[in-house]
């Protein structure tokens, strides 16, 4: 998602979406609040919104962002993969007719070396085809 005009597909997209929450494998690290930073990309047709300047012919960034701090915030999960698919999950229950690449770091996980982050990248396709 580096670079949000690759592929050329119609595209809302949400960068650096961050949040605190207690997710982890171990638990004393669950015990410890961590930031952890979400971009999304949801793959939609635009040209309706671009004509229209209507809302509903979109995807509305701030339910996509409500969804995804609420999911962070309100579970625990141990893997960042669960984290980040049940967000993609959220996101699909709103918008089933949208695909989902979803980018989750935990910024300055406990590891040996002092990583910034690290993170999973998942892909998921809409529910109901476009």
């Amino acid at each position: 998602m580096d670079d949000v005009l690759a592929d050329g597909h119609d595209a809302v997209f949400i960068r650096g979406l961050e949040f605190e929450a207690n997710h982890g494998y171990t638990a004393p690290e669950r015990k410890q609040t961590r930031r952890f930073r979400v971009d999304l990309e949801l793959s939609v047709p635009l040209a309706s919104a671009a004509s229209s300047d209507s809302i509903r012919d979109t995807v509305d960034y701030r339910k996509v962002c409500e969804a995804a701090v609420r999911v962070g915030t309100e579970s625990t999960f141990k893997l960042i993969e669960a984290l980040a698919g049940n967000i993609a999950e959220a996101i699909r229950d709103l918008y089933p007719r949208t695909a989902v690449k979803i980018v989750v770091q935990k910024l300055a996980p406990p590891c040996r070396g002092a990583p910034v982050s690290s993170g999973v990248r998942l892909s998921y396709p809409p529910r109901i085809p476009q």
